[in-house]
């Protein structure tokens, strides 16, 4: 079985959250996960997955770790990271993947195509029935607020 390894100096490096962090962050949910450790470890996997295709702000903190955290030059709401640390946000939103993960391959909400039709001076639009085939977490943007890069906000300062 392989165990998930959250120290970042390891080079089996493979997962931000533990086993204990999954167990701890569902129980404040009142939900629940398999007893087994090696299922959660998979649905710690499968949320690492999806984690591994976003596109993070700064930098990695070295060329060789095997995943994107640590980061370098990272500023949220202020404050300097520090470029050793795995944010908290980070960890939850790994459980929180990995629950969902129960529900299947982390399908999210796919979007559909949109559609838009005139009727006189009304118009509508919809969603069409095309699964687009991309997958989106409405609450993931909001819990990891400040490390996602390519946000829909930008920081707007008066010189």
């Amino acid at each position: 079985m392989i165990t998930p390894d959250t120290d970042p100096a390891s080079p089996g490096f493979n997962s931000y959250a533990r086993i204990s962090d999954l167990r701890d962050f569902v129980s404040s949910r009142g939900g629940s996960v398999p007893d087994d450790d090696t299922e959660c470890a998979q649905l710690l996997f499968q949320a690492m997955d999806y984690l591994n295709g976003r596109q993070w702000k700064g930098r990695r903190t070295t060329d060789s770790q095997p995943l994107a955290w640590p980061r370098d030059r990272i500023v949220v709401d202020g404050v300097a990271l520090s470029n050793t640390a795995i944010p908290a946000q980070l960890i939850q939103a790994q459980c929180r993947l990995a629950l969902a993960a129960q529900e299947g391959e982390l399908d999210g909400v796919l979007t559909r195509g949109v559609t838009m039709e005139m009727a006189g001076k009304v118009s509508l639009q919809y969603a069409g029935g095309d699964d687009s085939g991309s997958m989106y977490f409405p609450w993931l943007a909001g819990l990891l607020r400040g490390l996602l890069a390519g946000g829909a906000y930008i920081a707007v300062r008066r010189g």
